[in-house]
């Protein structure tokens, strides 16, 4: 009988680890599937409001864009768009927000993401009736610290890469944002207990029928 020798205790240890490492990636924390995407917008559900605010307001800028490519297409007699897009998120107002958003709806996130001073999102996207959105069948790229990770698809990595259009439409029904609201400095942290909203009240809300799905207005 041959005599089974065992493995080196570091050997043993990265052999464990490769085995288990499938089951420990990023997934989806909050899952929002069942509720149109629109809505998800409209309502704010990412807390973004704040976010296009201020990018709106000209004191902060959004992340770069990369890296980009498209192609054109017809199917049925109906164009299609689709292609891929590279941002980069530097500073301390885009990776704030970046970390924030991704904390709140996935887990398993790399470490490094805690402290990098740049992290990079790579999706691919297709756009219909003029609105851009990440596709929902394909994992995105989160790159931080020289590695690269699969991101499932969540919605709010549609609003928050593409949802300028839908939040500067949602803030119009609203009306003006809070006084000093837009011009926070971007360095400045978001006050305890403050709406992630960007101030909409939460009396006298109109109906999220308002947006269709594709977040033009109805």
């Amino acid at each position: 009988m041959r005599r089974r020798v065992p493995l080196p205790p570091l050997l043993s240890l990265i052999t464990m680890l490769t085995a288990v490492a499938p089951a420990c990636g990023i997934s989806v924390r909050r899952d929002l599937s069942a509720i149109p995407a629109g809505q998800v917008g409209f309502d704010d559900m990412c807390g973004l409001q704040g976010y296009f605010d201020q990018l709106a307001a000209k004191v902060a800028s959004p992340p770069a864009l990369v890296s980009a490519s498209g192609m054109e297409g017809t199917a049925a007699g109906k164009a299609l768009r689709g292609g891929r897009d590279r941002f980069a998120f530097r500073g301390d107002f885009q990776l704030r927000h970046l970390r924030r958003v991704l904390g709140e709806n996935w887990q398993g996130l790399p470490p490094a993401l805690a402290t990098a001073d740049k992290v990079e999102l790579e999706v691919k996207w297709s756009e219909k009736a003029g609105v851009r959105r990440v596709v929902t069948d394909q994992e995105a790229e989160l790159a931080v610290a020289g590695a690269t990770f699969p991101l499932p698809y969540q919605v709010c990595l549609s609003e928050l890469l593409y949802g300028e259009p839908l939040y500067r439409q949602r803030r119009a029904l609203w009306g003006p944002a809070p006084a000093g609201a837009a011009a926070t400095p971007a360095g400045a942290a978001t006050a305890a207990g403050a709406p992630t909203d960007g101030g909409a009240p939460d009396v006298a809300r109109p109906s999220s029928d308002v947006l269709s799905g594709d977040g033009q207005a109805r």
